[in-house]
């Protein structure tokens, strides 16, 4: 049953797009001071810092570090293009009732799709796609060219307790041998999405790890989270760390 208090209330998410060109092992890290211009990245290869959301107050900071399998080059010279995951990130209370959009990648966010059929990709974040009252116009952020620190502000409206934070990644052309280029479109494995339980609201910060409860739908026909991970293998690699914390103050 939704909680009717937490549909009505809009929380104050701040967004930046955020962009840098560091080689991906490198990677970006996003962080603090909403509004503020990023940062410009390191020509040594170092960790940048940019502008990504809220830096007070009551939030949820989301850190995500690029794995070995978060960039592909596709394609051959001079027609080559570098792939990176699709990203999106949202709030439920404990029982599963949505509470509002934490992040999505502008490409998802905008259904803005390269070279895509006329339906667009709705395998690429299927169980975020389908969840419509999400706003996500309100929170969307370039895909990252590496790691990622971005925090997302809490309303003081909303009652503390026990959440869900909920975390769905894709990667473009990831096929094997379950998924492969003959049955999988562009798409290859499905989805990943991952979960992480924390307590909101306390005067303590308090944070916990992502891990991987399911997959979307391959063909993106729904929203449901299907449990397990039979026949996915570099999918779980996009990422090397996923972690949530709650900042009280």
């Amino acid at each position: 049953m939704t909680n009717p208090d937490l549909n009505r209330r809009r929380g104050t998410v701040a967004a930046a797009i955020l962009a840098g060109a560091l080689l991906a092992t490198a990677g970006l890290s996003l962080s603090a001071c909403s509004g503020s211009p990023a940062a410009a990245p390191s020509d040594k290869g170092a960790s940048a810092m940019a502008a990504a959301g809220a830096s007070s107050g009551r939030r949820l900071e989301l850190h995500l570090v690029p794995g070995k399998a978060y960039s592909a080059r596709m394609g051959t010279w001079p027609f080559s293009y570098v792939v990176q995951p699709q990203v999106a990130a949202w709030l439920t209370t404990a029982d599963g009732s949505f509470v509002e959009p934490l992040l999505v990648t502008a490409r998802a966010a905008k259904a803005s799709w390269r070279m895509a059929p006329a339906e667009g990709r709705p395998e690429a974040l299927p169980v975020f796609s389908h969840l419509k009252a999400a706003a996500a116009d309100g929170v969307s952020a370039a895909t990252s060219k590496g790691e990622t620190l971005r925090a997302a502000g809490l309303g003081a409206d909303l009652p503390a307790g026990t959440y869900l934070v909920w975390l769905e990644v894709n990667r473009s052309y990831d096929y094997n041998s379950a998924y492969p280029k003959a049955s999988s479109g562009v798409n290859g494995q499905p989805s990943i999405v991952y979960r992480a339980e924390l307590d909101l609201g306390g005067p303590e910060a308090v944070g916990a790890d992502f891990s991987p409860v399911g997959t979307g739908s391959p063909d993106g026909s729904d929203g449901r989270v299907r449990e397990g991970l039979a026949g996915i293998d570099s999918a779980l690699e996009l990422f090397s760390s996923l972690t949530v914390s709650y900042l009280p103050r």
